[in-house]
């Protein structure tokens, strides 16, 4: 029996080191399978460290195998980020259930609203429209329209509003007709989005802020040894501003019509971002374009896509392949059962598979630009074998 677990771990901490080992307690499964974001992130930036260093660190705390999601869906909104993750996992062929973490603590509350927000009735997608063109965000608007549509107290969902609730929610939609079980483990320590330190269990978001500060020693406590060890060898953290340049040199060479089909720029997006840009960073733009309706994590997705060249369309097709980053050699055999039953070509080399792996390896290369890296890393660094 085998569980999937889907994560940025960005940077690997305490909790994610608990989420795997109460997994193994809850769905008494054999291996752990993480379906792990690569260089790129959902907050729309640049990961704490490279892909293949956290993979290491999963596989060092309880992983057995880590896959990766594609970056046109480890970049995208919760919706696209679940729908893409779901695919991969179903399509492995050996995932019988998926573990996340929920402020919920449980599935039946989702359970609840499953087959309104599955098979959107007429009542409800009226309700879901008007908030929208009240210009709400989309989570906002689809509390509000369970709200009205249930008859229901709004408070009373505000359990909707919280993020690891949010993505809870978009796995359970995404793998509603298949035979993969979810499971969820409570979050009760640290807030998913909390910048301050707590101890043994912290945020990956407190982390980052620690190590940004100049501070390292501060985050070390709230991550296994093993992970805390990497602290010491960071010598520059990208950051999104660093790519700053790439975005002004795209939005001066491609036309507007060109930039409207880049995923998350919609609605005349792409002319607000022209005209407010002004060579100003990226964060900056951010702020400046933000609207109450298009959040400023939405806006900051739209130009890393613009950066990484990721469309609607792509972000809208099924994963293609899996890929595997690294993987237990007391697991091995988990591999050649994953090749045997997976319904996609499973990539374990680069070289083999150029052409599938072409957004990852311009994702890598551009990642690796403010690290003064030299192209080509893809090709250089092997599968994790540990």
């Amino acid at each position: 029996m085998n569980t999937a677990i889907v994560a940025e771990y960005n940077p690997f901490h305490k909790g994610h080191k608990y989420h795997i080992s109460e997994t193994r307690k809850i769905t008494g499964c054999e291996n752990i399978i993480a379906v792990m974001s690569g260089n790129f992130v959902q907050r729309g930036e640049p990961a704490f460290t490279d892909k293949m260093t956290r993979a290491k660190c999963a596989l060092l705390n309880g992983a057995d195998m880590v896959v990766e999601l594609p970056v046109e869906y480890a970049t995208s909104s919760a919706d696209i980020f679940a729908r893409g993750a779901a695919e991969i996992i179903k399509a492995m062929g050996i995932a019988d259930s998926i573990s996340f973490g929920s402020e919920a603590g449980n599935t039946e509350i989702f359970l609840r609203l499953m087959d309104i927000l599955h098979e959107e009735p007429s009542g409800y997608k009226y309700e879901l429209k008007k908030y929208l063109d009240e210009g709400l965000s989309y989570p906002l608007a689809r509390q509000h329209a369970l709200s009205s549509f249930l008859a229901i107290p709004f408070e009373n969902l505000d359990f909707l509003s919280l993020p690891n609730n949010i993505l809870a929610l978009e796995y359970m939609l995404a793998l509603k007709d298949s035979s993969i079980t979810p499971y969820t483990i409570e979050r009760n320590t640290s807030q998913y989005n909390s910048p301050m330190l707590t101890g043994e269990i912290s945020s990956s978001m407190a982390i980052r802020h620690a190590v940004e500060r100049g501070n390292p020693a501060e985050a070390r406590s709230s991550m296994p040894d093993n992970c805390a060890d990497i602290l010491d060898n960071i010598k520059r953290l990208p950051n999104i501003d660093d790519y700053s340049d790439i975005l002004h040199y795209i939005l001066r060479t491609t036309s507007a019509e060109r930039l409207s089909e880049t995923a998350d720029i919609t609605e005349g997006l792409e002319n607000r971002i022209i005209s407010e840009a002004a060579g100003d960073k990226i964060s900056i733009i951010a702020e400046k374009v933000k609207t109450k309706r298009y959040t400023y994590a939405k806006i900051r997705r739209g130009l890393l896509h613009i950066i990484l060249g990721i469309t609607k369309e792509q972000q809208q097709k099924a994963p293609t392949y899996i890929r595997v980053l690294g993987v237990r050699k007391d697991s091995i055999r988990l591999l050649s059962e994953l090749t045997e039953k997976a319904a996609l070509p499973v990539i374990t080399n680069v070289k083999d598979s150029e052409e599938l792996l072409a957004k990852e390896i311009r994702a890598t290369d551009i990642y690796n630009i403010p690290l003064g890296i030299p192209q080509g890393m893809e090709y250089r660094e092997g599968m994790v074998i540990l």
